[in-house]
């Protein structure tokens, strides 16, 4: 229970590696508002959380790319809970088309979901963060977001800022001892991944609990020496198919 009396953020918290993180961040004493869309998968999790674990959650719903919801459901968590110590940044979309198909419309979704929401988030809840002296953030990038591929050019993009962000934003909070880290997956199998590729061999691909894993243990205490820098996780197999 290192995380005791802790509030945590999770954004796309219903599912996959969010649904595992906000469990992981409950049996370790938090208490986690579990950010949305999906409000049965919001609330499935939270229910889960206070009736398997005994923990406290709530679930929030809402879109990380309206600064509006946001911010209310930033509000909400902070009256039910307190103030927020702990966001995971986990809300993320991907497209597999080759570049020439990726339309403006198409293009602006990736990085208004996968970068915008990011800001947003994180903008909603530093300020009592720095406040605090205090503060735990942890960004979802993706393996690619530290090297090229095909027919995933939006995607990419994306994951490049995200840990471009982390890594600035890391070295600006230093001074207020707020931790600022990126955890970059290699392939894993979610929903998002079977909707896209339902074909794929998924020999040696990780599961949700892997990654979640990881965020967790960069929110402990332990973690403490570890600031503004991306850790990549693909497990024993090839970092991605190629």
């Amino acid at each position: 229970m290192e995380l005791k009396d802790k509030v945590a953020l999770v954004t796309g918290g219903g599912r996959g590696i969010g649904r595992e993180t906000c469990i992981l961040l409950a049996k370790q004493g938090a208490k986690v508002g579990i950010f949305s869309n999906n409000p049965s998968e919001s609330q499935d999790t939270a229910k889960y959380i206070q009736e398997e674990i005994g923990g406290e959650a709530i679930s929030l719903n809402g879109d990380v790319r309206s600064e509006e919801e946001v911010n209310n459901a930033v509000q909400e968590l902070q009256e039910k809970f307190g103030s927020i110590d702990i966001l995971v940044n986990n809300a993320g979309v991907m497209s597999l088309k080759p570049f020439v198909e990726t339309d403006v419309k198409e293009w602006d979704f990736i990085q208004d979901v996968n970068v915008r929401g990011v800001y947003l988030c994180t903008q909603a809840v530093v300020p009592k963060m720095i406040e605090k002296r205090n503060g735990v953030i942890i960004n979802l990038s993706s393996i690619w977001g530290t090297k090229g591929g095909p027919d995933r050019s939006a995607y990419t993009t994306s994951k490049y800022a995200v840990i471009g962000f982390t890594k600035a934003l890391g070295e600006e909070m230093k001074p207020y001892k707020v931790r600022v880290n990126a955890v970059c997956p290699g392939p894993v199998d979610t929903k998002m991944m079977e909707d896209l590729a339902p074909d794929v061999n998924k020999d040696n691909w990780l599961h949700p609990i892997d990654i979640a894993n990881v965020i967790v243990d960069l929110c402990l205490p332990k973690s403490v020496a570890v600031t503004a820098t991306a850790i990549e996780a693909f497990g024993n197999g090839r970092p991605v198919n190629q």
